[in-house]
């Protein structure tokens, strides 16, 4: 049977869904008033065009519909599309050109509506892609990189190569003017501290200085083109805005702090118990003794003393502003460079800084290139009202428009054209982006929509319009779209308020009455409520077992699925299959800035201990920076899997102490370090809230100890804001896992061009721009690869060329591979239909993936 993959796993990072719901009286069986989902913790992101964590991409999936989906039929994923699929393209078909070019024409379909009403037509397809295509967009949506023709010249405002050098040396520039811009705030902050005589530089007395401060001219090159504009009230602003952010990551961290110490060793403690003291611990508020342990040496899991260094802190409030007011005054230089602040202000400037110079390139204030060569609307142009075939049907193109945008006859069609410079592979899926309703996420654009005169809604390199109208509080908060679901309160109101979608950790959800207008073969809802609510995973079966959770998607461990098997008396029904993703612990080179130390790393992990956490057969390990489901994999002749990466870290075959250490060793005298020294302090993270709870835990706790045998001093700790502070590239080694994406192309995590925040995380920007001469050459090399494999669509080379990369990706010592999966999945069937849940899923499906025909049990 084909199953259609949703949305979300149409996006390039994703997870499986996992549901809980309301409870029900098991003597009465009443049927309950909606369906709960459980999610993972929410970043409240809930934008289409820049929601970064997977939980908050599900949330906005419910409320969107994509250009194209994808089925999984005889054992191959296969494009989705026409009238009996949730997706706005009724049709397609692909050709080569005598140049050989590419062009895809994709027929849209008439009379969808977006769930306000408002119809979805042309006019929103195109500026979703210009949206992602402009040049100062800041998303995790790697369209760019596609070949469109023109897509260089509009991107540059500038007639350039084909390699796209143009494109390489605006991002250089503007990372050069947003550093200058971020670093007048870092120098005058240090230059005060420098001469006070407390060290310490209160927020008066920056306030004082930045007034009486000359801003530079590289500052004003990186806010405005007219210099004279640029003045200290500029900096002034920036000092303000930095504070506000941080003050932010504050919250969060003091969320995290309260659910990150609850197991051994902090259990033990009865100080751990307070919250407060928790974040201020975790802020570096708290003076550590360790006990000695048989050697003399410091045994991490038992505290001798732990010393307050605070005083008058009463709750929450008091907490933060006391190391808020601490750091900001004996430590602003750190924040600005070290915490996630800093990526976040960074990359803001970055933005702004393409904005001016793009600027510098136009004409008298006008575009110098007004489109996209190869995305053209054949209704818009001298084409309309012709005849054309696609995919072997007749098609007659839409001859007018009225003023909503729908085309003036029902029996006419518009239809896209994106023609591309050669070949790629990818492409096709690139195209599958979400098609959110301009007129929503637009208004206020002070670019109206005129397609025919190259009008798309979006103001061209605007940092102000992507900050301030397509991410506006609203369009953070409240998504819209053409989905099954769409956004409700408590109460069930069409029009909710933007803080009751998201309030006390439930989302709230209402059927889109609208929905069965994406096509013929399309229904509304079955269910009308749906609800997320944020659940721990630890809780999940005791949840279901209570029936106050319907759905779930725990971890595939020993006890789990001997719990759920013991529930089948009671209806609950469980799944399995090969998970699209894998496990790994990553490396950020901006943390760890010497490729020998992150080697060293890397050789102190026995990842074959992560086999333990999952049900004996449900897990295996991974030895390549890819998912074992792709079919790029590297296979020997007989198709087994190849496990010798060619590597020397010592993952590979049986596990030896003495041979890692060994390399650990040879890779610190390398790297010109020895026992004791500042550079191997490291801090591992685990994504979550419980230390203990998760397969990589026991790797880093024998890599401490082995470690630490050699002169490192780290540290284990879990961080329920870990996902977050990946993908700002705040954390040095972390371990967390992948949903990759349908093909296996490597573009948008490992590419040195990529805006994904993967490249954060592994610590692209440092390296680019202070690596050594052997880092830029992996990086360059990787890049090329991958490029290569985009340029043809033979499988058999692409998977030569995909070996090489992830050979190269393991010499740069950013990831290293752990475990490949399976995923469970249990629903109770007393309140689930069974009959509305697929039981043949795949790693490229989920038993959710329409839960528009998720029905109720009778």
């Amino acid at each position: 049977m084909k199953r259609v993959l949703s949305l979300i796993l149409c996006l390039a990072m994703c997870l499986s869904f996992a549901a809980c719901g309301g409870s029900k009286d098991e003597k009465t069986a009443q049927k309950p008033d909606a369906l709960v989902i459980m999610t993972d913790q929410l970043d409240g992101l809930f934008n289409p065009f820049f929601s970064t964590s997977a939980a908050d991409g599900t949330i906005v999936s419910m409320t969107q519909i994509g250009m194209l989906s994808s089925t999984f039929e005889n054992g191959e994923v296969k494009v989705a599309y026409g009238d009996n699929e949730a997706v706005v393209v009724k049709d397609y078909d692909i050709v080569t050109n005598a140049d050989d070019s590419v062009t895809y024409n994709f027929v849209l379909k008439n009379g969808i509506l977006f769930s306000d009403g408002h119809p979805l037509t042309m006019e929103d397809v195109l500026f979703n892609l210009y949206v992602y295509l402009d040049p100062v967009y800041t998303g995790s949506n790697t369209l760019y990189s596609t070949k469109i023709k023109g897509l260089t010249e509009y991107r540059t405002q500038t007639i350039s190569s084909e390699t796209g050098s143009g494109d390489d040396l605006i991002t250089s520039q503007a990372t050069s003017r947003a550093e200058a811009r971020l670093f007048e705030l870092i120098n005058l902050y240090t230059s005060l501290r420098k001469n006070s005589s407390t060290s310490e530089v209160s927020y008066d007395e920056m306030v004082d200085a930045i007034n009486a401060w000359s801003v530079s001219s590289g500052y004003k090159s990186a806010i405005s083109n007219n210099p004279s504009d640029v003045t200290s009230a500029n900096l002034k602003a920036d000092y303000d805005y930095a504070l506000k952010l941080f003050k932010e990551e504050l919250n969060s961290d003091y969320a995290n702090a309260k659910e990150s110490y609850v197991d051994e060793p902090y259990s033990n403690y009865p100080e751990f118990k307070d919250e407060i003291f928790c974040f201020m611990y975790s802020e570096g508020f708290v003076s550590v003794k360790y006990a000695k342990d048989e050697n003399g040496k410091d045994d991490k899991t038992k505290f001798e003393s732990l010393t307050k260094n605070y005083s008058n802190v009463n709750n929450k409030e008091e907490a933060i502003n006391y190391v808020y007011n601490s750091k900001i005054q004996s430590s602003l230089d750190e924040i600005l460079t070290m915490w996630a602040t800093a990526t976040t202000l960074l990359n803001e400037y970055t933005a702004k800084a393409k904005e001016v110079i793009l600027k510098e390139n136009s004409k008298d204030g006008e575009l110098l290139i007004s489109n996209i060569e190869g995305i053209v609307s054949l209704g818009h142009t001298d084409k309309a009202g012709s005849k054309i075939t696609v995919n072997g049907t007749e098609y007659t193109v839409a001859s007018g428009h009225n003023s909503d945008g729908t085309v003036t006859n029902a029996d006419e069609y518009d239809v896209l054209q994106i023609t591309i410079e050669g070949v790629d592979p990818k492409a096709i899926w690139n195209f599958a982006i979400p098609v959110a309703p301009q007129h929503y996420y637009g208004e206020g654009s002070k670019v109206g929509v005129d397609i025919a005169n190259n009008k798309f809604g979006v103001e061209y390199a605007s940092f102000d319009f992507m900050a301030d109208i397509v991410q506006s509080v609203r369009n953070i908060k409240l998504p819209m779209g053409a989905g099954s679901y769409k956004a409700t309160d408590s109460s069930n109101n069409d029009n909710p308020d933007q803080n009751a979608f998201y309030t006390n950790n439930v989302v709230y959800f209402k059927a889109n009455t609208n929905f069965n207008t994406v096509g013929a073969g399309i229904e509304n809802a079955k269910i009308d409520k749906v609800r997320y609510q944020i659940v721990s995973s630890n809780n999940a079966i005791d949840a279901l077992e209570k029936e106050t959770v319907h759905y779930i998607s725990p971890s595939l461990t020993s006890n789990n699925y001997d719990r759920l098997s013991s529930l089948k008396d009671k209806g609950m029904v469980t799944l399995t299959t090969d998970q699209l993703g894998y496990g790994y612990i990553g490396v950020n080179a901006k943390k760890i800035n010497n490729i020998y130390l992150r080697k060293a790393i890397m050789c102190a992990m026995n990842t074959s201990l992560a086999l333990d956490y999952y049900r004996a057969g449900t897990a295996d390990r991974v030895f390549w920076p890819m998912s074992k489901v792709s079919w790029a994999y590297p296979k020997d002749g007989n198709g087994d899997f190849i496990d010798d990466n060619g590597k020397d870290y010592p993952q590979i075959g049986t596990w030896s102490n003495d041979t890692a250490k060994a390399l650990i060793t040879k890779y610190m005298q390398q790297a010109g370090v020895s026992a004791g020294d500042s550079k191997l302090k490291v801090t591992f993270t685990i994504a979550g809230s419980n230390l203990q709870d998760h397969p990589t835990y026991k790797v880093f706790r024998d890599a401490e100890a082995l470690l630490e045998s050699l002169g490192w001093d780290i540290e284990v700790v879990c961080d329920i804001q870990a996902l977050t502070k990946i993908n700002t590239g705040s954390l040095a080694v972390w371990a967390a896992a992948w949903s990759s994406a349908l093909d296996p192309d490597l573009y948008q995590v490992y590419h040195k061009n990529s805006s994904a925040t993967s490249t954060k995380a592994w610590g692209y920007d440092f390296i680019k721009a202070s690596g050594t001469s052997e880092e830029l050459a992996i990086l360059d090399e990787l890049s090329q690869l991958i490029e290569d494999a985009r340029s043809t669509n033979d499988t058999a080379v692409r998977s030569e060329l995909y070996e090489e990369a992830m050979g190269l990706i393991l010499d740069l010592a950013v990831e290293l591979p752990v475990y490949q999966r399976d995923v469970l999945y249990a629903y109770n069937s007393n309140v689930i239909a069974s009959d509305s849940i697929p039981s043949d899923i795949n790693p490229y499906s989920s038993p959710l993936d329409r839960i528009w025909e998720i029905s109720f049990a009778s």
